[in-house]
């Protein structure tokens, strides 16, 4: 994490824009594989920041993934759900996940993150659609059965961040960790995810 931190701020003195953060291996099967008893916490920057609809070369990235995700709007103080939106983030596993140390040092994999608008939370389970080149891929009816529910996520990037002397603030995002299993990707496709009462977010990889 010291390592992590030092390369956030890094890119913050050169003239990124802080987004907020992006969890990690946070399904039980995962946790238990790596011996962790939390999921980890990355950061976002504005540095890797796409545009729905817009594209990404993920053309020369080794092992390119996606995960269609949930953006968490932190309210005042950087706690709580103040809002949420549909996300997708763009991934190169590069490496095993067995090289934690590493991998969290790199980002946990991140290369670029795509965020909708931010609305209220919807009451009920929040249902996922995915597409690639507008067929349908694969679904959820039930996200946060995968993801835990959002506001104990919120308050989890708090703590953590909080132990390792950093902090969330308010208007941060906080990407949720994928709500289906995590999906290979390559050049040429076009993904969308739709968020059922949040929105939808696409993305073209190149």
């Amino acid at each position: 994490m010291a390592r992590l931190l030092a390369r956030r701020e890094e890119l913050l003195a050169g003239g990124a824009r802080p987004l907020g953060w992006k969890l990690g291996f946070g399904t039980e099967a995962a946790m238990e594989a790596l011996g962790l008893n939390g999921p980890l916490v990355g950061f976002l920057t504005d540095a890797t920041l796409v545009a729905s609809g817009g594209g990404a070369a993920a053309g020369e990235w080794a092992v390119p993934k996606l995960e269609p995700e949930i953006a968490i709007h932190l309210g005042p103080g950087g706690q709580g759900v103040a809002a949420v939106a549909a996300a997708i983030e763009l991934a190169d596993a590069d490496r095993p996940p067995t090289e934690t140390e590493e991998l969290l040092a790199g980002d946990i994999y991140h290369r670029g993150v795509v965020l909708g608008e931010p609305v209220p939370r919807p009451d009920g389970p929040i249902a996922v659609t995915v597409e690639r080149n507008g067929e349908p891929f694969a679904a959820t009816t039930d996200a946060e059965a995968t993801l835990g529910q959002l506001e104990d996520l919120a308050e989890y990037v708090g703590r953590y961040l909080e132990h390792f002397g950093a902090g969330a603030r308010e208007g941060e995002v906080v990407i949720s960790g994928s709500t289906v299993p995590l999906i290979d990707v390559a050049a040429g496709e076009r993904w969308t995810s739709q968020v059922e009462g949040i929105g939808t977010v696409e993305v073209t990889l190149t």
